[in-house]
């Protein structure tokens, strides 16, 4: 039983730049019905040929996803993150590959078990990297005079 000219001063506001945004004004500020242009774009990517989430290929879908009910969901948020990818030889995780949780800087160096300082490792890859940490730190402890 309003009239045009009320309904309009109540629900239709100049918000910026932009003229007859539908929106109310309570509290702090405006609360206002989003237009298109303010929606973000989100992209998507195809999956790839023949695949499915069935099919038995966690790796493919764990990086997919970041989640699989198969995978433990530290696992699967790591090769998302990483893309499917080996932090030490930057090859592929393939199905079937043995993958290794690691972190980046060693707990005995004062690194968290935080998922920032984790990495996937194929297991090879793992036994590479901490061949090559070994003698380092040997070889300092030697030099040191510390046994």
């Amino acid at each position: 039983m309003k009239n045009a000219y009320w309904i309009t001063n109540k629900y239709w506001h100049t918000i910026g730049r932009n003229n007859w945004n539908f929106a109310t004004r309570e509290g702090k500020g405006a609360v206002k019905l989003a237009s298109h242009a303010e929606t973000p774009i989100k992209r998507h990517v195809k999956v790839e040929g023949e695949r499915s989430p069935f099919d038995g290929d966690l790796i493919y879908w764990s990086s997919r996803m970041g989640k699989h009910p198969e995978m433990p969901n530290q696992k699967a948020l790591l090769l998302k993150k990483q893309m499917g990818k080996c932090n030490y030889c930057g090859l592929y995780f393939k199905d079937g590959d043995l993958l290794e949780t690691d972190h980046i800087i060693p707990k005995s160096q004062g690194g968290k078990n935080e998922l920032k300082n984790l990495q996937l490792l194929h297991r090879h890859c793992h036994d590479l990297k901490d061949s090559r940490l070994v003698p380092m730190t040997m070889g300092l402890s030697k030099r040191s005079g510390m046994r």
